[in-house]
């Protein structure tokens, strides 16, 4: 590929992998059509062998947020201005080495409010019914439940929020049509921000300790990396939930099977893993009192339309020399002028 195989203005590159909705492809597509630059797919199968080709011309990258892109692939990144990341976590992304070569970054940060804190009520709801253990007695063709003692009446129960950004506020609000009392820890809101929006603020410990419920609303960085680990376990009820739909590694998975197999807590509704895919090994995937889901809380048709409209605006506004909402690295703003 030569410079003048492309548009006038350059090409996008869009690394994703196979999974991703294809009409949201053809969105992206079609608005970078109308500003005169054109879209290059690079799948996660073929990376290494199209993106080289490819990054020495890309104005500018939409880069799907499980997908890595180190220093060594920024490197080649000559003529790119902005990376924008489709979604709200860029844990895999490299955005020191994108800072110092004078890229701007972007996410989307809440393009899937409703969807992860729907699915994380959802999982709540699933975990206290015992829906899982339900549905497994009624496929061996049973029609009873004997264990109606251990289920409890979920008004009046405690959620504990590890959390208090966009997604934790509205599991918040949705938990409390349901009658659950809400509590949350977050070290960085003070007590009066969350008066402000209605949430108990307690400590940590006393978090875990008392919540019925304990729900995970935390970016994965240096300080949350294990966050709920043998200790956490150690601390909570017996009768507790954990639910996780941010990122795998905030929890000790080795801890968590732990828990569960010595009934330490009650169960656990996953939507992230340490792994993913796991492998078909992995005791979670085959534990009653456990369920998991292939981290897809994010989605729903409106999601992904609303994603890739955010993400492609970002980008088209960064090289028509606007500066584009939720940038990560402003500082970049200010080398660049």
């Amino acid at each position: 590929m030569s410079e003048q195989d492309n548009s006038a203005k350059g090409i996008l590159i869009w690394m994703l992998d196979d999974l991703f909705d294809s009409h949201a492809v053809e969105i992206v597509r079609e608005m970078l059509q109308e500003q005169g630059y054109r879209l290059a797919v690079t799948r996660s199968v073929s990376y290494r062998g199209d993106y080289p080709k490819h990054a020495p011309y890309a104005k500018g990258i939409l880069l799907q947020v499980n997908f890595p892109l180190r220093e060594e692939d920024i490197k080649g990144l000559t003529s790119c201005k902005i990376i924008s990341v489709t979604g709200i976590g860029y844990d895999e992304f490299d955005l020191a080495a994108a800072t110092r070569k004078g890229i701007l970054a972007t996410n989307a940060p809440s393009f899937c409010v409703e969807e992860v804190s729907g699915h994380a009520l959802a999982l709540i709801l699933a975990l206290n019914r015992h829906l899982p253990e339900c549905q497994n007695i009624t496929r061996k063709g049973l029609w009873e439940f004997k264990d109606g003692w251990s289920i409890r009446r979920l008004k009046g129960q405690i959620l504990g929020l590890v959390g208090v950004g966009k997604i934790g506020r509205a599991v918040a609000s949705k938990a409390k049509a349901f009658g659950l009392q809400v509590k949350a820890y977050d070290p960085y809101l003070s007590k009066s921000e969350m008066n402000m929006l209605n949430v108990d603020s307690v400590e940590f410990d006393d978090l875990v300790s008392n919540a019925d419920f304990i729900s995970l609303h935390v970016p994965l960085n240096k300080e949350t990396y294990h966050l709920i680990d043998a200790r956490v376990f150690d601390s909570m009820k017996d009768t507790a939930f954990l639910i996780n739909t941010c990122r795998g590694d905030v929890v000790d998975e080795s801890a968590l099977i732990d828990a569960l197999k010595t009934k330490k807590i009650a169960g656990a509704g996953l939507d992230v893993l340490s792994q993913e895919p796991p492998e078909a090994r992995n005791p979670l995937l085959s534990m009653p009192n456990v369920i998991v889901s292939p981290h897809s809380a994010f989605i729903s048709h409106e999601a992904l339309i609303e994603l890739a409209a955010t993400c492609t605006k970002a980008i088209i506004d960064a090289l028509e020399g606007k500066a584009p909402d939720n940038i990560l690295n402003p500082e970049v703003l200010t080398k660049n002028q």
